[in-house]
């Protein structure tokens, strides 16, 4: 009986096997970045859903409980409490308008998502790479505003608005709403805030306080702002206040001016070109508009001349109750080195002080605190 020949088991060659190795390769690079871009797009439509979450969660919100208490613009953070969906971001900032329109930046699981009040929908901008870049905004909300910046603000709304929104009647009679005009100062790049002065006294005439000959707090200012600013959206009007005599200092300067210690609160011209600070004397007069810190008593009496933005005719000018309405205004700040005396800005650009109980030549020109991504 003859016995079967077993056979052989083939095995694969080394070619075969490499050809097999460079099949596999192939198959894996064509197709790995198919599915990284798969992932990719699953992880940013959940961070856009996250987005939308963010939004919905704000406007139950707002029309639930804040409507209650105050009026729009709602702003929002991850601080806020709201309840979300999804993948939870590590920071976002949202504003609701007085339309429920929304704007967004939120950083959520590596990815940027914004939404603009006029955009339907968030979407990812790839620009941005950082948490830091995302919800603050890049260089336009970190940006350094410049002293004496001109920006257009709502005080009622808490909104940014330009300047074709504003008319300079919003200033000649002390308008309290609407769009205003003011002037940035004293601002960091690392500051999420700017403050502003606006462009214009709200009150006139008004003592800073007349109660007593020492006074120690500005109670009729203090008043008058107040009242000034009821109408104000709350954000904005609990931060409203009077500058003080120091940040003029600053903003001009003047190194060797101390309000808050006597002997070192010397009355001062500011730093420009077109005062003659030597002398102590009111010099030449310069045109309109030469004046470098003429927005810092823009609206003040005699400004016109040194160069205010305020430009009324000469007849009109003529006129002491024109005059009388353009007076300069209060700073918060009472004198040190004169008791009874507080300090306030006057035209060609002195600061100077006088009788707190009894001078209410000078008005009132509210500060006020924006948020940066507002005005974004």
């Amino acid at each position: 009986m003859k016995k079967k020949k077993k056979k052989k088991t083939q095995a694969f060659t080394l070619m075969e096997l490499l050809g097999v190795i460079i099949i596999l390769a192939i198959v894996a690079l064509i197709t790995t970045p198919l599915a990284m871009r798969v992932i990719v797009t699953s992880k940013k439509q959940a961070a856009t859903n996250t987005g939308i979450s963010i939004i919905d969660a704000a406007k139950q919100k707002a029309t639930a409980e804040d409507i209650k208490v105050s009026s729009p613009p709602y702003h929002y953070d991850e601080s806020s409490g709201l309840t979300l969906n999804g993948k939870k971001p590590t920071k976002f900032n949202l504003i609701l308008n007085e339309n429920m329109d929304s704007q967004l930046q939120a950083w959520i699981n590596g990815f940027c998502v914004t939404k603009e009040f006029s955009d339907k929908t968030p979407s990812i901008d790839e620009s941005k790479k950082t948490e830091s870049e995302c919800v603050n905004g890049g260089s336009s909300i970190t940006k350094k505003y410049e002293n004496g910046e001109a920006i257009y603000f709502n005080p009622e709304t808490n909104q940014k608005c330009s300047a074709s929104d504003y008319t300079v009647e919003n200033s000649l009679k002390e308008n309290k709403s609407g769009c205003m005009k003011w002037y940035t100062f004293n601002d960091t790049e690392e500051s999420d805030t700017v403050n502003a002065i606006l462009d214009h006294n709200t009150t006139y005439q008004v003592a800073w306080n007349a109660s007593e000959e020492v006074p120690t707090e500005m109670k009729e200012v203090k008043a008058a702002l107040e009242s000034d600013v009821s109408n104000w959206h709350d954000d904005i009007k609990k931060t409203a206040r009077l500058i003080e005599a120091n940040e003029i200092a600053q903003i001009t300067g003047n190194t060797e001016f101390d309000a808050t210690v006597s002997g070192k609160d010397n009355v001062f011209w500011m730093e420009d070109p077109t005062f003659d600070i030597g002398s102590g004397n009111i010099p030449d007069l310069p045109q309109p508009g030469e004046a470098k810190y003429k927005w810092l008593f823009d609206y003040t009496y005699g400004c016109r001349q040194y160069g205010c933005e305020f430009e009324a005719t000469d007849d009109a000018y003529e006129s002491r109750a024109i005059i009388r309405v353009i007076v300069g205004y209060w700073t918060s700040t009472p004198s040190m080195s004169s008791p009874g005396n507080a300090w306030n800005v006057e035209s060609a650009g002195v600061v100077n002080t006088f009788y707190a109980y009894s001078m209410n030549e000078y008005g009132v020109r509210p500060v006020i605190t924006i948020s940066k991504s507002v005005l974004k």
